[in-house]
């Protein structure tokens, strides 16, 4: 899903946008060395690249800041950002033209974002979808682990939920959920040092990605088996992730968190694409950073050839 957007935002030029947003007061800006902290814009995929059942597309985005940002800052240049359409074709956003940030506040843990009458225009499946987009692109943040909606103050009154988090479907009950997909997850035998498989069915809602649930299977680790453990270091993400003629592509952050020894980098990358392959649909692997697919990870050589068949 990733050749995608690229949002370059200075947190400089960023001082008036969160005074709108209801951000707090920023001191006086010193002269201090820019760095870049990368993030994910989410969108909603055209039905024609959202191969596999993708529904959503995660951008990468890089934002330049000068000192320390605190979450609240990051959240409205996020915001901010989401808000604009995508550059690319393939995506589209999931907000009603002219939809604006009225403001934004970040207070125990939770965004509460109030968007502008526009959004209110939205309902059913759309409407999950913006939401679904915007929480998790603001989860990302260590400071945010859930997030209100509003629309020009007032919470949308057919909703069967108004606080959202990275982990739900966001239609509101179970029953909006998609038929489950039932994939093998690969884990390490702490006895063998090998790989084994566990079977596990992954309940799939609307706006969810088949990838996206395994991947977030993989790093919750096994079920029930004391041991299995997961081979995924503390940290790792995915950018964005797309299924084209057989082949899963996923696009890597350039600061992956990677396993110290050479073995442990081996049984993360062997994990990730036996597992990816147990979809229905894919045959091979491939990763990609900065747009450009690795021929190496760490110590792992990435070439599709050398995965064997019987897994």
């Amino acid at each position: 899903m990733k050749k995608r957007l690229i949002a370059r935002l200075l947190l400089s030029t960023m001082t008036a946008v969160c005074v709108l947003c209801a951000c707090a007061p920023q001191e006086t800006p010193q002269e201090t060395p820019q760095e870049t902290e990368h993030f994910s814009l989410y969108y909603v995929a055209s039905p024609e690249s959202a191969a596999g059942g993708d529904a959503i597309a995660a951008c990468p985005a890089q934002i330049e800041t000068d000192g320390a940002p605190d979450a609240q800052q990051l959240a409205c240049a996020l915001a901010e950002a989401l808000l604009c359409a995508p550059e690319d074709p393939e995506l589209r956003s999931p907000f009603p033209g002219g939809t604006q940030l009225l403001g934004l506040r970040v207070s125990g843990k939770q965004a509460q974002v109030d968007l502008s009458s526009q959004y209110a225009r939205l309902s059913g499946v759309e409407l999950s979808l913006a939401d679904y987009c915007l929480t998790l692109t603001l989860t990302q943040l260590d400071g945010v682990n859930a997030v209100s909606i509003t629309a020009n103050g007032r919470p949308l009154p057919y909703r069967k939920t108004q606080l959202f988090t990275a982990a739900d479907t966001l239609l509101g009950s179970r029953e909006d959920a998609l038929r489950p997909i039932t994939v093998q997850l690969y884990f390490l035998d702490t006895q063998t040092l090998a790989l084994r498989p566990q079977q596990q069915t992954l309940a799939l809602y609307e706006g969810q990605t088949r990838v996206n649930a395994l991947l977030d299977a993989l790093m919750q680790g096994p079920e029930e088996d004391t041991d299995l453990t997961g081979t995924l270091p503390e940290g790792f993400s995915v950018l964005s992730s797309r299924i084209d003629e057989g082949v899963c592509y996923l696009t890597l952050p350039g600061e992956l968190p990677l396993p110290e020894s050479p073995e442990a980098q081996r049984w993360m990358v062997e994990s990730l694409v036996y597992s990816l392959r147990s979809l229905s649909g894919v045959e091979q692997v491939q990763f990609l950073m900065e747009g450009e697919i690795l021929s190496q990870l760490g110590a792992v050589p990435l070439d599709p050839a050398q995965w064997g068949a019987e897994h």
